[in-house]
């Protein structure tokens, strides 16, 4: 009995002094309640942007949440989010150990996944100055010249042929092949694929990929619950990440032995430059103990997961956009029409010539507010930020676009 009085008063004590060294911190506020062990997840909710929103204009622009065990930061204002991003930007370069990190980020050794250290930034440099570099996007622009040109091509047979055609998948289709073409010379998905089976393989993993890193798993945040019965997702993920293992392995085996042999990597549309897979193999060669085949297809899987859904939906949004605003995409055509002609494609040396379609295609990424009431920009200076993660921003309307437009 003694026992368990002095567990109780060792309790108390600590609870006593959390609360008394909280007062002494201007802790940014906080909704309540906040419930015991759940937090403030009982807020989370279907859409969730626009839950954060209400918080965020009811609390203002800087919010501290409890997600079960994790300590998150909703920020709203420009002027705090700069202040996160830019000036204090190390303290949230790492990104918080969730079990998807664990399962498809090689255990949190791929770029995504990897915490702020030397191996961060080698993996950086090696994405930005390797494999992303201004002089090897241009090498490959022939890549991307001739998917668009199979795009037009199947989207026109497949209007005529049913009538109408779903661009959802058409455009993860043309960037997928894209970048697959660019990773190691050869296309993976739609009728277009070198090989049906692997094509269909490849598919089904990156639906499976898609819908499980869209799944939210409890166990993030309430670390017990895997042990009363919450293992299902952890059971789906860890089959796939035997699927995304062999298929990525075979894709390097097979780049390995023509390596070997000395054949053409890249396939029979780069005669001459080299494909990401290339790259990296020939930096294995260097440094064979640092650059194993688990950092390869870490950076593999990151170009993909990075580059597919993220452009593809770019693409559907501005084409909605355009075709809910007639006058616009008239525009636009005329725009096209004068500078380019309707005898061919659109290049990349032509859009330096096309300043209102570039126009239309930054104005894509200014997220629409969630309401139409007034957002205070104003906010409280002083706050004490406790060390948490991760980070939630909601990206907020910018001032007026007329410096950037000055520019084009």
């Amino acid at each position: 009995m003694e026992t368990f009085y002095v567990i109780l008063c060792l309790i108390a004590t600590v609870w006593i002094a959390k609360i008394a060294l909280g007062k002494k911190r201007n802790l940014p506020p906080s909704p309540f309640p906040c419930l015991p062990i759940l937090g403030h997840l009982y807020l989370v909710k279907s859409p969730l942007h626009r839950v954060l929103s209400k918080l965020a204009r009811r609390h203002g622009p800087m919010l501290m949440l409890q997600f079960g065990t994790r300590r998150v930061f909703l920020v709203s204002s420009p002027a705090a989010v700069e202040e996160c991003l830019t000036t204090n930007d190390i303290a949230f370069a790492n990104r918080p150990h969730l079990l998807a990190g664990k399962h498809f980020g090689y255990d949190y050794t791929a770029l995504s996944w990897a915490d702020y250290g030397d191996h961060w930034r080698n993996l950086r440099r090696i994405a930005s100055l390797e494999l992303l570099s201004a002089h090897r996007l241009q090498a490959h622009a022939s890549i991307r010249e001739e998917d668009v040109k199979l795009f037009v091509k199947k989207v026109y047979e497949k209007a005529m042929r049913d009538g109408t055609v779903d661009m959802k998948s058409m455009f993860f289709e043309l960037v997928l092949n894209a970048i697959m073409m660019m990773i190691s010379g050869k296309r993976y998905y739609g009728d277009s694929g070198a090989d049906v089976d692997e094509t269909r393989r490849f598919q089904e993993i990156v639906k499976e990929t898609c819908m499980l890193m869209e799944t939210t798993n409890i166990s993030d945040y309430l670390p017990w619950w895997k042990w009363v019965g919450g293992r299902n997702l952890e059971k789906q993920m860890v089959a796939l990440k035997e699927k995304r293992h062999e298929f990525m392995q075979s894709l390097l085996q097979e780049q390995k032995r023509k390596f070997v042999k000395g054949g053409n990597l890249a396939g029979e549309n780069i005669k001459k430059e080299q494909n990401f897979i290339e790259v990296l193999l020939k930096l294995q060669e260097t440094q064979p103990d640092y650059y194993k085949d688990d950092v390869i297809k870490g950076l593999m899987q990151v170009l993909l997961s990075a580059g597919t859904d993220t452009s593809s939906g770019t693409m559907e949004w501005m084409l909605s956009l355009l075709l809910n605003n007639p006058e616009t995409l008239k525009r636009a055509h005329a725009e096209i029409d004068t500078y380019v002609g309707g005898d061919r494609l659109i290049n990349d040396s032509d859009i330096p010539n096309l300043p209102f379609l570039r126009c239309a295609l930054i104005q894509c990424f200014e997220w629409e507010r969630p309401s139409n009431e007034m957002i205070d920009m104003s906010e409280g200076k002083g706050l004490t930020m406790p060390k948490a993660k991760p980070l939630v921003a909601i990206c907020r309307p910018r001032q007026k676009m007329t410096k950037l437009l000055a520019q084009m």
